[in-house]
């Protein structure tokens, strides 16, 4: 048999076909939606399971969209239709009533299942190439045709749950654009000493991240020291935007405008003048907090507040409402929750979902340069994107 007739033989196609590259949230949306059309729908994904990573989501109760997305009922519905009640919590954030992401990886792979999808775990794709009918997809020993494809294949963001970056590498091979991919909603690190000592320190307050004395973004809310920086969702929303250079800025009591927060403070020195410097910020701030503050002000703890100048003060008000922490960067992809850069939004029809490049090709989810702050946002994304993609490649 010549080469020809041999790759022909390998090559399988029985009927029109869309293939989905990828089993994680948007894929397993896209699956769903593509077969619900009528379409014959086959999905790979290389890890043993689907949804790996959405296990991890939200501490493993998964936080699967917000109430403040445009079309947050659209994904309610189709949840709800799938058999899985939610609860709305602070934020607008929703999770499955069970707290348990299990229960939303079920219902998308009993849905799949119901839908007649054809699962095929454990099977990595190797290349993806454009065929006279189609697409050609490599895998280890079989060749297989599709009419479709769909990648969904995800970030870099997580690599210990698949997400590796195959996506970037297929897309390119067809012509795409990359945006350069970036970890994002991830730790912040600093090489300042005093982290080792606040490790596991929490404190609530105003987050600012700032760039040549100039404020990119703030954020409100909780905030976590760790041995070599900060994390917390507020950080998290930050490092989006994060660039070498920049500098976090921490006002520990915005509630407070400077004027009032000096009153504060001189009347509590006039109250507690015997007191240590130690005790006299304590009830304000973490207790874990006060030397190394006091430090950074260049005052002994165990100085009595009555020897405070009005100039340390005033001094102790600037710091309170802007402690500025030098960051050299942000941890990696291993930490990191979800990916920045992707697939160039230019080059893709985003009422379709569809390659303006390559005809019948589409992309949902992270695999794409978009990356949305915590609260569900990024998940919403999957799921909507994974659904039009879907139901535009059956209708096509």
């Amino acid at each position: 048999m010549n080469k020809q007739g041999s790759r022909m033989s390998r090559d399988k196609k029985a009927e029109k076909t869309i293939t989905v590259i990828g089993g994680g949230p948007s894929g397993m949306a896209a699956a769903i939606s593509a077969a619900a059309q009528g379409a014959k729908v086959r999905l790979f994904e290389k890890n043993d399971i689907l949804g790996r990573k959405l296990l991890a989501t939200g501490n493993g109760r998964c936080n699967l969209t917000n109430t403040n997305c445009r079309d947050a009922e659209e994904i309610l519905r189709f949840f709800t239709e799938l058999g899985l009640l939610t609860r709305e919590e602070s934020e607008g954030r929703v999770y499955p009533y069970s707290e348990q992401a299990t229960a939303v990886q079920e219902v998308l792979i009993s849905e799949l299942r119901n839908r007649k999808v054809e699962i095929l775990c454990g099977r990595e794709v190797q290349a993806i190439e454009r065929a006279d009918s189609g697409f050609r997809i490599h895998l280890n020993k079989d060749r297989l045709l599709s009419d479709a494809v769909i990648l969904a294949t995800g970030g870099k963001a997580g690599p210990q749950y698949g997400s590796t970056g195959d996506g970037y590498r297929f897309s390119k091979e067809l012509g795409h654009t990359i945006v350069r991919p970036m970890p994002s909603l991830v730790q912040m690190v600093s090489d300042q000493l005093f982290f080792k000592a606040l490790k596991g320190v929490r404190a609530k307050g105003q987050v600012a991240l700032l760039r040549k004395n100039h404020v990119v973004d703030v954020e409100v809310g909780e905030l976590q020291f760790t041995e070599d920086g900060l994390s917390g969702i507020c950080i998290f929303n930050l490092s989006k935007e994060y660039v070498r250079g920049d500098i976090i800025r921490i006002d520990f009591l915005p509630e407070y405008h400077h004027g009032s927060l000096e009153d504060i403070l001189i009347n509590r020195a006039a109250t507690l003048k015997s007191r240590s410097l130690s005790e006299f910020l304590n009830g304000m701030l973490h207790k874990k907090l006060i030397p190394v503050l006091l430090a950074e002000l260049s005052l002994n703890e165990k100085r009595t507040v009555s020897e405070l100048k009005q100039e340390d003060v005033a001094a102790m008000v600037q710091l309170l409402k802007g402690w500025n922490i030098p960051i050299t960067g942000t941890k990696g992809w291993k930490e990191a929750q979800v990916t920045a850069g992707g697939i160039d939004l230019a080059e893709v029809d985003l009422h379709t979902m569809e390659s303006v490049l390559v005809p019948n090709l589409y992309f949902a989810g992270e695999l794409l340069n978009v990356d949305e702050k915590c609260g569900g946002y990024n998940l919403h994304w999957a799921w909507t994107s994974g659904r039009v993609a879907g139901e535009s490649a059956a209708m096509a």
